[in-house]
């Protein structure tokens, strides 16, 4: 139970932000899914998306304001996952810290259009598109000078009562771990392999903690605003 306790302890720290949002963002030249330069004008599509959403947006390749060259850990970095299906082209938005820890991923965008660049480009407009109002991230790596200000008691943040689809899940197998999906096949979580087999490393949008078993049960434990939750979760491995 020790070494459950200090793989979530790790993973939480992680994802956790000072009080600064990131106003950079770096997408590559060429995503990891494809095998050249702004594949179907896709880099091209996800840079203006981020520029659309107030960030300095930078391909990898430019020459970087000195600010950020000196510290790229200013900026959040931008990524794309594909996950195969039949007859249709599904990928995601993954976005990264400097220290390669995966912040947030977005929905997965779907296409069924017959054309590759029709598909992808509709695929990853749908994906980018669920990135918008979840991007106020917290930037760990900023040093904020300390003055004195008038302390502001703040009203708690809501946390729903349960973030987790109640209807069995399904874990289909990735490289890293395993994608949790409902009945529509939309993913509801992310997983990635740790040491135990019985512990996963979990996201769920802005929530990122553990899955493991207990009680003949799987049981999702992650933190929100300073409170440890623990909901358990019916899928089918």
């Amino acid at each position: 139970m020790k070494k459950v306790i200090v793989i979530m302890a790790l993973f939480l720290s992680a994802f956790s932000f000072a009080q600064e949002s990131y106003k950079y963002v770096i997408v590559p030249k060429r995503f990891s899914i494809f095998n050249e330069d702004n594949r179907f004008n896709l880099n091209t599509l996800t840079k203006s998306f981020f520029e659309s959403q107030g960030f300095q947006v930078y391909f990898a390749s430019d020459i970087l304001p000195e600010e950020l060259a000196k510290n790229r850990c200013l900026a959040l970095f931008v990524d794309a996952n594909e996950e195969k299906k039949f007859l249709a082209k599904s990928v995601n938005i993954e976005i990264k810290d400097c220290y390669n820890n995966v912040l947030f991923f977005s929905e997965y965008g779907t296409s069924k259009e017959k054309e590759f660049v029709k598909a992808y480009n509709e695929a990853f407009r749908i994906a980018l598109n669920s990135l918008k109002g979840n991007l106020k991230l917290k930037n760990n790596f900023v040093k904020t000078p300390e003055t004195s200000k008038e302390v502001v008691v703040k009203e708690p943040i809501a946390k729903p009562n349960t973030i987790i689809d109640v209807t069995q899940l399904r874990a289909i197998p990735t490289e890293t771990g395993y994608t949790l999906v409902n009945y529509s096949d939309n993913v509801i979580m992310v997983l990635y392999r740790t040491s135990l087999d019985t512990v996963f490393l979990a996201g769920k949008e802005i929530y990122r903690g553990v899955l493991l078993k207990k009680n003949n049960g799987w049981f999702f434990e992650y933190d929100f605003d300073g409170v440890v939750y623990s909901e358990k979760i019916e899928v089918k491995f």
